[in-house]
């Protein structure tokens, strides 16, 4: 009896469950099917029954199916997937009267050889023990690839193509007996596809032919492959995942990946530990979604969490599957064992694949020489400067003076003032902490047993610090050593940088360090994960310690996102630790409270600061005064006229070689980094004239200093462009430029010898040591710190515990300029404290839970002796508070005059428990940085990709047409050109070389001295 053979096409409008929607292309869609059927109409041996099922099919698609006249058409509004369309092919097919009646699985993009079906049905003729003949997938149009011949899977279930995307030489034909074989193109016997019930529909797009096959194996029957029935698969999606090569559908395939191994996961294994892989199926999602970002492949991680969650909530039928394949089980999994890869095979399939024919072309990239180059020797110099330039701190634990306070004395106290919750500061409230809380909380712990000691190693280390960030950050400008380290000792010296060392600005000093590092990991975030998670890091420190530089880093954000084309998805990322941080905060004070200018105000220590105007702020000064030069040019005798002359003119070689860049090539590199110069420059004019933060009575500017940061890294960046297009002939002009560099910084350098610093070392108390003893046992007792103002005023602070301290500040406290009733209070019981009057002073100090009062020195502007009016104040002050009997004279301490309530004091304002919603921010946050800290860890691989590009950004290479032409054509290429690998198959792939990955015909083959090292890569465009 003549085999009868009923073939099922499925074909699909391209947008089912199976295929991808955004690569989807109507016009291809109609050419495979029509070549499918045509395919069809043309072999030797033509099957009996045709069915057509049509899901969601398009008009000119089912008129061509018309056209084919099949014996029946299924049509379907819904977009099923193939093995649901099969099932609805086989409602109105024949049912099997033999052993020899076949069902030939076809999709609209599936065109079989002319001898496909007489070879596969021949198969099963001549072996009645083989139920399924798989042919050989060859990629569509040409054949000339296998796509997949042949599936098994490892003892932990996870498929492997037993061959895949290899050149189709015969050299496979060989093979027979397999576990499974993809859906595409198989020939099953009816009887036993109803046997073990057809294809799983918890599996739609992947792993359903090899489940199906693997059950027919448990049923007592052989899946065999047939390497001379051919079948050609474009991967439209409709059997199999669709074979696009976009990202989105990459992410598909993963997800779907991972949801049909989970699946069938759970279907086989045995009764007793189903609970145990059911109850690990999140646990395992969460730790590969770890692995997918330690692997820089995040985009990944979303697949594998929804796979789980899928899975493990009865969204792919879990149950009906294992019912299923109870029901057609008649052999144990034993008999499939051999047809399993071991560990061993997997490893070796692995280790091949990495080793896998492909021609890697690599940029190549000269040596560092952090320690040939000299730039060791440069560090080490400014560390010896630094321990000059602040000797008087080497002993210190803390530090105290301008913006500096000590840390909370325990690294668990650090990390309970950020987020959302309560502020323990004046009488206390329930608000945002400033994200520089968690940047203080994060230097804090990395000297965990003295938190405060980190400000002093982060004063002793700036100098060094700054060097080594600048001369990393210029090796993406430039190859040559010499002018690397002029941008390490440029950048080291900025005036910025020098006037927050000696104004005690620890947040200022951070951005100054950051910066650097910020650039050098930016500049290459679209090549890959590591410099993205790395970068948004360093951006969200960056801005936590420099609100004020939010809406630069805003333009630079945008721009790189517009420029950004492929890598969009990793410059997206870089901005959410940052916006996560700031969340709280603008919460607070932006959208509820409608005061968006606030969230720019400087974090920390309110400080009243100078004026700068705006030519000062162009030469770098955020504090005036020409960086000190005024007050230390009048002990040497020089008048300010000639100063304001004199130091211009030594910055003016710096400026000049910056804009000359614009003329030298590079010229485009330089632009841009001008255009940051510029941007940090008007961002340093924009924050001087914002007044938000109140000192006393004082309002008070944001600090321009990280702003001329900014402006200056990009200043300094085109002066090295620019030296680095001059070649050798640069020399000479950079080193007259660092050395007048020098010389207009030696005031802020040896500020702390000449007594113009206000840095301090300190004990790391803020309140005498009588009060801190006290709040050991009373961690809540307030002082009410009075302080005499120089305009006769007096100020009135309430501190809480041993004092005050830098992670405890706030702005919304420091920029808040409404008098609350609360406030107005503490300021009438503050006035009748210094005053005779029939106030009841002991109500008022047992409400607000006050034990001590400090009556401290008169304040002064920085360089100034306290005035008259503020010593007769605080005659007056310690007069009246000696006269009080309810007052104990304690005496005078270090900071002041000391009284002690002897009366009832509470310990004020219960502190308010922060709402559920703080804590669910707070985690997420955690997450957010969790992954950016994972993305940014090196691995192998990804350290192996970024020796693949070139060092320095920005050089583009000169190839001309007639060489590109002549490179595809020629297989093998000059080593002293470009460094090859090539290994594993007779007929690699091609790989893509983008031209800026290239070197340039003109590469020199002698000694690689360093102009010659440089010259490897193109000259940059002009």
């Amino acid at each position: 009896m003549s085999p009868r053979v009923t073939a099922i096409i499925v074909v699909h409008d391209g947008t089912g469950p199976t295929a991808s929607p955004r690569a989807h292309d109507p016009a291809d869609d109609q050419r495979h099917l029509r070549r499918t059927l045509d395919a069809l109409a043309a072999q030797t041996r033509r099957p009996d029954n045709v069915i057509v099922v049509a899901c969601a099919t398009p008009e000119a698609e089912l008129e061509l199916v018309r056209r084919a006249v099949p014996d029946r058409i299924v049509t379907s509004n819904d977009r099923l997937s193939f093995g649901q369309a099969v099932a609805a092919g086989l409602r109105v097919a024949e049912p099997p009267t033999s052993d020899d009646d076949f069902l030939w699985l076809l999709a609209q993009d599936t065109a079989p050889e002319p001898e496909a079906l007489a070879r596969l049905v021949g198969s099963l003729e001549v072996s009645p023990s083989v139920a399924v003949a798989a042919p050989k997938n060859v990629d569509w149009p040409d054949g000339s690839t296998l796509v997949s011949f042949g599936q098994s899977m490892t003892p932990f279930g996870t498929t492997v193509e037993l061959v895949e995307n290899e050149l189709d030489q015969g050299q496979h034909d060989t093979a027979s007996d397999v576990l499974g074989a993809a859906p595409a193109g198989l020939l099953v016997r009816h009887r036993v596809w109803d046997e073990v019930g057809g294809f799983d529909p918890g599996l739609p797009t992947t792993d359903d032919g090899l489940d199906f096959s693997t059950r027919v194996r448990l049923a007592g029957h052989r899946v065999a492959l047939v390497p001379d029935a051919v079948i050609l698969t474009a991967g439209d999606g409709v059997a199999g995942p669709n074979r696009s090569t976009r990202a989105h559908a990459r992410r598909r395939r993963a997800r779907a990946a991972r949801t049909a191994q989970l699946h069938r996961r759970l279907v086989y294994a045995p009764t007793a530990v189903v609970w145990l892989h059911w109850l690990s199926l999140v646990p395992l999602a969460v730790l590969r979604a770890v692995w997918r970002l330690l692997s820089k492949t995040p985009e990944f991680v979303g697949g594998e969490l929804a796979a789980a969650f899928v899975t493990a909530f009865g969204g792919t039928k879990v149950l009906a599957g294992r019912k299923r394949l109870k029901n057609g089980k008649t052999v144990g999994w034993s008999s499939v064992q051999p047809l399993r890869l071991p560990f061993a095979e997997v490893r070796r399939r692995r280790r091949l694949s990495r080793e896998a024919g492909q021609v890697v072309y690599t940029v190549e990239r000269s040596e560092l020489r952090f320690f040939s180059g000299g730039a060791a020797w440069v560090v080490l110099a400014s560390a010896l400067a630094g321990v000059i330039a602040f000797f008087n701190l080497l002993p210190a634990t803390a530090l105290q003076g301008g913006g500096l306070l000590p840390l909370s004395e325990q690294v668990p106290q650090l990390w309970q003032h950020i987020g959302y919750g309560w502020r323990d500061i004046g009488l206390g409230f329930v608000g945002a902490a400033d994200p520089f809380s968690a940047v203080l909380a994060v230097l804090g712990s990395i000297t965990f047993w003295e938190p405060s000691y980190a400000l002093v190693l982060l004063w002793l280390l700036a100098f060094p610090l700054a060097t080594l960030g600048a001369w990393f950050a210029a090796t993406r400008l430039t190859e040559r050593s010499g002018y690397r380290i002029f941008a390490a000792i440029v950048w080291t010296l900025a005036p910025t940088f020098l006037s927050s060392l000696a104004d005690g600005r620890p947040a200022a000093v951070l951005v100054h360090l950051l910066l650097p590092w910020l650039f050098y990991v930016g500049a290459v975030v679209a090549r890959s994960w590591a410099s993205a998670g790395t970068a948004s890091l360093l951006l969200a420190a960056t801005v936590a310690a420099a609100p004020s530089l939010a809406p630069a880093m805003a333009v630079l954000w945008v721009l790189a996102l517009i420029l950004s084309r492929k890598a969009i998805v990793r410059v997206v990322w870089t901005i959410i630790p940052t916006a996560a941080l700031f969340a709280p905060l603008v919460w607070q004070q932006g959208i509820v409270g409608g005061t968006w200018l606030r969230l720019l105000a400087d974090p920390g220590v309110p400080i009243l600061g100078p004026q700068p105007t705006g030519w000062q702020l162009a030469l770098g000064f955020p504090a005036g005064d020409e960086g000190g030069w005024l007050a230390f040019g009048e002990s040497l005798g020089l008048p300010a006229e000639v100063l304001h002359v004199l130091v211009p003119v030594l910055l003016a070689p710096l400026a000049l070689l910056a804009l000359a860049a614009l003329f030298l090539r590079g010229s485009v590199r330089a632009a841009v980094l001008l255009f940051v110069g510029l941007l940090g420059l008007a961002t340093a004019v924009g924050a001087s004239h914002l007044m938000l933060t109140f000192v006393g009575s004082f309002n008070t500017s944001v600090w321009a200093g990280p702003a001329l940061s900014l402006y200056w890294i990009g200043l300094v960046g085109a002066a090295v462009v620019g030296l680095d297009s001059l070649r050798r002939a640069g020399r000479a002009p950079a080193v007259v430029s660092a050395l007048l560099l020098a010389a207009v910084a030696v005031p802020l350098v040896a500020a702390g010898a000449l007594g113009t610093s206000v840095v301090q070392r300190t004990d790391g108390r803020t309140l005498p040591a009588y009060v801190a003893a006290a709040a050991a046992q009373e961690p809540r007792a307030g002082t009410l710190i009075l302080t005499p103002q120089p305009d006769g005023g007096l100020a009135a602070q309430l501190v809480r515990g041993a004092g005050e301290t830098l992670d405890r500040q706030s702005t919304i406290v420091s920029t808040d300029p409404v008098v609350e009733d609360d406030d107005l209070r503490l300021a009438t019981l503050a006035g009748n404290l210094v005053s005779q009057s029939g106030y009841d002073l002991q109500a008022g100090l047992a409400e607000n839970g006050i034990r001590f009062i400090l009556v401290a020195p008169p304040a002064t502007n920085r360089g100034e002796s306290a005035t008259t009016r503020s010593e007769e104040l605080r005659v007056r002050a310690i007069s009246a508070l000696d006269g009080n009997a309810q007052l104990a004279h304690v005496g005078e301490t270090g900071r002041g005059m000391l009284w002690r309530n002897d009366g009832e004091a509470t310990t004020g304002p219960a502190p308010e428990t922060a709402p559920l919603w703080s804590n669910i921010v707070l985690i997420g946050t955690g997450v957010v940085f969790l992954i950016a800290l994972l993305l940014s860890i090196p691995t192998a691989a990804s350290r192996r990709a970024t020796e693949s590009t070139p060092r320095t950004v920005g050089r583009r290479d000169r190839i001309r047409p007639e060489r590109r032409r002549r490179r595809a054509k020629k297989p093998a290429v000059d080593a002293t050109e470009v460094g090859v690998t090539a290994a594993g198959t007779q007929h690699p792939e091609p790989i893509e070389v983008a031209a800026e990955d290239l070197p340039d015909d003109r590469t020199v083959a002698d000694a690689p001295d360093e102009d010659r090292t440089a010259e490897r890569e193109e000259h940059p465009r002009g």
